[in-house]
């Protein structure tokens, strides 16, 4: 009776090759487990031969090498029916072989699930097998292919919840390219549980292979198959997509951290129920009428000539065309004396990578030293305060999403990118709004263009021009990544070419020095004299992180010097895009407990961000004990006499009722934290017309209310 290489006609060095190779990697791992002594000795410091662990990988590899080399001798027939009998058991090996690889780590008992979203679970893992199936025709193939994809899944989520703190999601499908971009500056280690399910994969895929009796079904009978199963497939979606029955059963997986709902839904069922979330439905009320109705205020005429309320913008500046490409040559004079400083003075804002002020986060770490000293310093004609973010430990773009158009992602799909998801064709932002005030608009990003689609995104929302890393020669270094005194003294250099153009600049700019991956054998150009003195938990990445923070204070300081002595009336805007991980348990210290044991309010700690506000001309200081980024702008157009949309003086109203909002909830007035969807809430109204704005403007195509969300009142 032929093999199965025999069935695929290889010759006879590529049929040992397959047997070989297996074996290798079952090797390999044992040699893997032996040299690193942290897998046996976890509950202890025990020898390799006293673990209990040594003597399961040592049999479970045995067994998988014997199954591996035995020839299958069992008549057709009967690997026919062991073929079935697989294909029926299968998805309950891969099921179990994950749980193994999740359940130590995120507590997940499989008596205690969710019965539901348990047989859920298992429906779907028949119906990927049953798709694959009628793809392939063969029951050892579409095991094993599903067998790796979640196998492969199942590690990598391991890895990025270590680097970023918060699980993978459906919406990381649209930043794969970013993920895959960035992958090279972590460290990866395998541990037990990542081990062990590699060998019981290879052990399903052996199994699979030595099973001969998935033969083919003729190819019309699969198409019929697989109608089938796509009809059940769809059904299955409507069912969990489309309906209520899981929010009728209490099963959701709202939020960023979905690995604390492991324990209740597992790992495969709480990313599933990810996709479920990718569709926006319309708010409450939500129609133009409503739209205009809640307006209203805020546009002050029909052809929207006079939108922002604002005397301060030239008068060209309401027949400009609001176009992303905005010519250099726009009839707009730079503002240069104290006279017209609230005109249209030069803006650099820079969002500033993982910046966060750990002194002020829960308990606070305590350091050797301040690790920004001069930021603190700063008081002068500068305006300081704390912002909450909607993320933590990564997606940087929807910091920049909120802040750039004042929409909060506090209305989109749990951690969804707006970048990747929600700018549909030409978006109104603050670029686009600058640009037809006669700025030039350069948004300048030292890393992977392509990233998080900046390339495509940037010039939708207005900016004429984008510096990636690829336009930085010969760029000072810290760790892998191009440090912040590089791109600060780039800013300066853009500056200057801009002067003789008579236009205002608007530079924007979003920092890469500060990105995870905080690593003690990473700390190439990183002056290490700060110490983290806490002793509660492991300090490696949080001492790295504030030396790095004290980089970034020591190069704002250049910045702020320079412009100090110059006459053009210019503002400079940092802030941090999102708190990074530092891991568990300094959050656990931080906070007081696990994310288990916070309440919405408690977690609220894990998206402080700071900001500063600084010009060098005469401005009122003040300290802003709480805002939100979607806020920001509007906020400081308010102090400064800047230019504002109906949209962003709506916001600043707003920000008086509902100081602070996002993905996890909102500060009413009154003091009281709320979730977004309590209807219980005083500010439930006020919510509710909020996020029909932002739909209208996100969705509404043809119909969105361009007086509202623009200076000039036209489309891109």
């Amino acid at each position: 009776m032929s093999t199965w290489t025999e069935k695929l006609h290889l010759p006879e060095d590529r049929k040992k090759l397959f047997r070989v190779i297996p074996i290798l990697l079952t090797a390999g791992l044992l040699v893997y487990y032996c040299v690193h002594p942290g897998m046996y000795s976890a509950d202890g410091d025990v020898s390799i031969w006293r673990s209990v662990r040594t003597y399961e990988i040592a049999l479970l590899s045995a067994a998988l090498i014997f199954l591996w080399l035995e020839t299958n001798e069992l008549s057709e027939r009967l690997n026919r029916i062991l073929s079935w009998a697989w294909f029926a058991i299968a998805p309950f090996a891969v099921y179990f072989s994950l749980l193994y690889l999740n359940a130590d780590k995120y507590n997940i008992d499989f008596f205690a699930l969710d019965k539901i979203a348990l047989v859920l679970t298992f429906v779907f893992l028949y119906l990927v097998q049953g798709i694959l199936y009628g793809l392939t025709g063969s029951i050892r193939f579409s095991v094993i292919i599903y067998a790796v994809a979640i196998a492969a899944i199942g590690i990598i989520n391991c890895f990025v919840i270590s680097f970023r703190g918060m699980a993978i999601s459906a919406t990381d499908l649209f930043s794969i390219g970013t993920a895959a971009a960035v992958a090279s500056e972590y460290t990866y280690t395998l541990d037990w549980y990542m081990v062990m399910e590699i060998l019981f994969t290879l052990l399903i895929c052996t199994i699979s292979l030595k099973l001969r009796g998935g033969r083919m079904m003729p190819l019309a009978a699969r198409g019929v198959f697989l109608a089938l199963v796509a009809v059940l497939a769809g059904g299955y979606y409507y069912l969990c997509g489309k309906t209520t029955f899981l929010e009728d059963h209490d099963i959701r997986s709202e939020g960023f951290t979905h690995q604390l709902r492991y324990k209740k839904y597992d790992m495969i069922f709480t990313t599933l129920t990810t996709c479920f979330y990718l569709v926006v439905d319309k708010p409450e009320g939500y129609s133009l009428e409503a739209v205009q109705e809640i307006a209203a205020e805020y546009v002050t005429s029909e052809d929207g000539a006079d939108v922002s309320g604002d005397d301060s913008s030239d008068a060209d500046a309401a027949d400009a065309s609001g176009d992303a490409d905005v010519s250099g040559t726009a009839d707009t004079e730079t503002a240069t004396s104290d006279d017209d400083t609230d005109a249209t003075p030069n803006l650099i804002v820079i969002m500033n990578e993982s910046w966060a002020d750990y002194t002020d986060i829960g308990n606070g770490l305590e350091l050797s030293e301040d690790y920004m000293p001069f930021i603190r310093s700063l008081t002068e004609n500068t305006i300081k305060g704390t912002a909450y973010s909607s993320v933590f430990g990564g997606n940087t773009p929807n910091s920049e999403y909120e802040f750039l158009t004042g929409n909060t992602m506090a209305f989109l799909p749990t951690s969804s990118v707006g970048f990747n998801l929600f700018v549909r064709g030409n978006l109104p932002s603050l670029a686009s709004q600058l640009g037809s005030l006669g700025y030039y608009t350069l948004a300048m990003h030292p890393y992977r263009g392509t990233n998080y689609r900046r390339n495509i995104v940037y010039p939708q929302i207005g900016f004429d021009t984008y510096y990636t890393r690829d336009d930085f020669d010969y760029p000072y270094k810290i760790r892998n990544y191009i440090s912040d005194e590089t791109l600060f003294d780039r800013i300066i250099v853009e500056y200057e070419e801009n002067l003789d153009s008579g236009n205002p600049l608007f530079s924007y700019n979003v920092t890469i020095q500060n990105h995870g991956g905080y690593y003690s054998s990473n700390t190439k150009n990183l002056d290490m004299e700060i110490e983290v003195l806490n002793t509660e938990f492991s300090t490696t990445r949080a001492e790295i992180y504030v030396n790095l923070v004290k980089a970034t204070d020591d190069a704002f300081k250049q910045l702020i010097e320079y412009f100090e002595e110059v006459k053009e009336p210019t503002i400079i805007v940092m802030f941090g895009d999102h708190q990074p991980d530092i891991g568990d348990g300094a959050y656990e210290y931080l906070l007081g407990g696990t994310e288990d044991d916070l309440t919405g309010e408690a977690l609220m700690e894990k998206y402080k961000v700071p900001f500063i506000i600084w010009a060098n001309y005469d401005i009122e200081e003040e300290t802003i004990e709480a805002t939100s980024l979607n806020y920001l702008y509007s906020i400081m157009a308010d102090r400064l006499g800047l230019s504002m949309t109906g949209y962003q003086e709506y916001l600043l109203d707003l920000s008086e009722e509902i100081p602070v909002i996002n993905s996890i909830g909102y500060w009413g007035a009154d003091g009281v934290f709320y979730e977004l969807d309590d209807e219980d809430s005083p500010y439930y109204e006020l919510v509710n017309d909020y996020n029909i704005l932002e739909y209208n403007d996100i969705f509404g195509g043809d119909n969105r209310y361009y007086e509202f969300f623009t200076l000039d009142g036209t489309s891109e």
